[in-house]
């Protein structure tokens, strides 16, 4: 057999050697996809520092409002942790805070980049029809799953209370830079209170008159009043205060009874929709403002489509 000349010979050798690693060239290495690590925010707020940098799928309620835009859990007892929340890429969010707040008609000259970590961000359908639903609603609390990355913060103490901080309205909170908003609740219900503020701004009526929260249930700050509100459902669920349904004026007088006792408040509607009513009582020179609402996020405890009233703000306003 006639041989082929040594440089032929050669060159046929070198490419058949090289095939194999050109194929590993084209083909991506899967140690390059970085698929994110599944966690609940229980977890998280248990050990924060063990996910610091990490790509995370949460799913949580988001509340969205005046200088508010963080996560939250009703089943977390999150005392010193709280979660701020961002868009990565080149999207702001359309929150007020300090300092300086982030524009919804501005977007960032460079993708978002914390840390030394560039964050994208996936501008689809979903994320689009996320971000009109909380431009929709000013104040609002949306259930979700997302995709994003978490920075921890470092741990401060502040009036004998250690906390992470670092991210947010004046620095209060950790972060979670979303990168795609995989699904989310649409607000289709109609009896349902999805605020964040839990009757923060209903007044007494006194012009910048000194208050005073007996009781603020509200998942911008799970101070232990959350779970009493979830006891309150299940209770009107198995038939022990089933009135809590459809008399919102009883469960006001009797969301007042620990904090005025053997005293018969008299109360007096001062707003009334399906999903929220107001109520004020003259007491002395004070006027008690009782707030009650059907709230979106407790739905989700109900054992059924219903959901009963419940008081998430008692304040006490001095009057002259």
């Amino acid at each position: 057999m006639k041989r082929m000349k040594p440089s032929v010979e050669l060159l046929l050798t070198l490419l058949i050697f090289a095939l194999p690693l050109v194929a590993q060239i084209d083909k991506p290495s899967t140690n390059d996809i970085v698929e994110p690590h599944d966690v609940t925010y229980c977890e998280l707020s248990k050990d924060p520092a063990a996910y610091n940098h990490q790509l995370l799928r949460l799913t949580a309620f988001v509340t969205h409002g005046f200088e508010d835009f963080g996560l939250a859990d009703p089943d977390c007892h999150t005392q010193g942790f709280s979660v701020w929340v961002t868009y990565g890429g080149n999207r702001q969010s359309n929150t007020v805070y300090c300092c300086p707040g982030e524009a919804a008609s501005k977007t960032r000259q460079e993708p978002l980049r914390v840390e030394g970590l560039q964050i994208p961000l996936v501008d689809d359908a979903v994320f689009k029809r996320f971000t009109d639903l909380l431009a929709k609603e000013k104040d609002t609390t949306v259930r979700l799953t997302a995709v994003g990355r978490f920075f921890s913060g470092e741990s401060q103490t502040v009036n004998g209370q250690t906390r992470l901080q670092g991210f947010g309205h004046l620095g209060c909170c950790s972060l979670f830079a979303i990168q795609r908003v995989e699904s989310f609740q649409p607000h289709t219900r109609s009896d349902l209170d999805y605020s964040s503020e839990a009757g923060f701004y209903e007044t007494g009526g006194c012009d910048d008159a000194p208050d005073h929260y007996q009781r603020y249930v509200s998942l911008q700050y799970p101070d232990g009043q959350v779970e009493h509100v979830i006891a309150e459902q299940r209770k009107a669920d198995n038939g022990e205060a089933a009135w809590a349904f459809s008399d919102p004026q009883r469960v006001a007088i009797d969301s007042l009874k620990p904090y005025y006792p053997n005293q018969v408040p008299v109360l007096r509607t001062v707003k009334k929709t399906p999903t929220r009513q107001v109520f004020r009582w003259k007491n002395g020179q004070n006027q008690i403002v009782v707030v009650v609402t059907r709230p979106y996020w407790l739905s989700f405890y109900a054992a059924s489509r219903s959901v009963a009233w419940v008081s998430t703000t008692i304040k006490e306003i001095g009057c002259d």
